[in-house]
């Protein structure tokens, strides 16, 4: 089994037509610490403006001033209603659903279609309340399993990418080959590496669906650089952060004991700096490791606002 960069965290976050792809963590040592889019928005970062000092002139006399009607919210005071003030973080735990996934060897591509869809499956049913509480409308994904350099809708499956998500159709496409076990003895890691590719993925279709990666898409058109990776490291946590909410609800659920737990956390805490090092775009093992932990612990996307937080701890 391929333990490299994969699907849900890719090399680099291309966000074009609606499309959101992110590379799968790569498989690493036990930790050292720590979208259909629907009618809603799609994601952006926060936008932080920074409060002015206090001026030290002279205080004018009082007047009475008869209050303006409120302003038209601007481009940019939307975006803090979607990424900082998001619904999705109050709304509350995510909760533990039955979820039978089956007991078979991953080998082939019908194998891992059939488990993938599985997990969907348990993932539909945990996140649809916690949507719908967010005062939006909950659309189903797809998953589909392609080799690589297949054609989707949101451009071609590299090799290097492993899977993403792609808006145009709610769509989770993944390289299937990515997801085989090498042997019987990978068995554990395959299925765990699997199911927090899935719901990183389908982080990303949460955060399509309340409106986060419309803004998101629309500030990362405004900026470049060194800010706009980190806009993008946001993101990716944010996603990841949702899939430990969900694995932290649904533990039990899962077996995540033991050898499991430990590959969700090899899965979960790995960062572009693990060796060999990629492109900063989807956090450190420091800051995958943090916001992981903070979400299993709490079973809520409210551990998981990226957005208002400062830049060290989306690095």
């Amino acid at each position: 089994m391929h333990r490299g960069p994969a699907v849900a965290l890719v090399a680099s976050v291309v966000v074009l037509a609606g499309c959101a792809p992110s590379r799968a963590p790569a498989a690493a040592p036990a930790p050292s610490t720590t979208t259909l889019t629907a009618t809603t928005p799609s994601a952006t970062a926060p936008l932080v403006t920074p409060t002015p000092k206090p001026s030290r002139a002279p205080v004018a006399p009082k007047t009475v001033r008869v209050s303006p009607k409120a302003p038209t919210p601007t481009y940019r005071s939307l975006e803090k209603k979607y990424l900082v003030r998001n619904k999705i973080y109050s709304a509350g735990l995510v909760p533990a659903v039955t979820c039978a996934l089956p007991e078979i060897a991953l080998t082939t591509r019908k194998e891992v279609q059939q488990y993938a869809n599985a997990v969907l499956g348990c993932l539909q049913r945990a996140w649809k309340s916690v949507v719908e509480r967010s005062d939006v409308a909950f659309f189903s994904a797809k998953v589909y399993s392609v080799n690589a350099g297949a054609k989707t809708r949101c451009g071609i499956l590299t090799k290097e990418v492993g899977g993403f998500y792609c808006a145009a159709g709610s769509g989770i496409y993944l390289d299937w080959q990515e997801f085989v076990e090498d042997n019987e003895y990978d068995r554990v890691w395959a299925g765990v590496y699997l199911q927090f590719t899935m719901a990183h993925e389908f982080g990303h279709h949460v955060q399509q669906l309340v409106g986060i990666s419309e803004y998101y898409d629309e500030r990362s058109e405004r900026v470049k650089g060194a800010l706009g990776l980190q806009e993008m490291r946001r993101h990716e946590l944010q996603a990841s952060c949702f899939a430990s909410a969900f694995l932290g609800a649904n533990q039990q659920t899962l077996d995540l004991y033991d050898a499991k737990f430990q590959a969700y956390r090899d899965a979960a805490y790995s960062g572009d700096d693990d060796p060999p090092a990629s492109t900063p775009d989807h956090g450190s093992r420091k800051s995958n490791t943090a916001w992981a932990e903070a979400a299993f612990t709490s079973k809520s996307p409210s551990a998981c606002n990226t957005w208002a937080v400062p830049a060290q701890r989306v690095t």
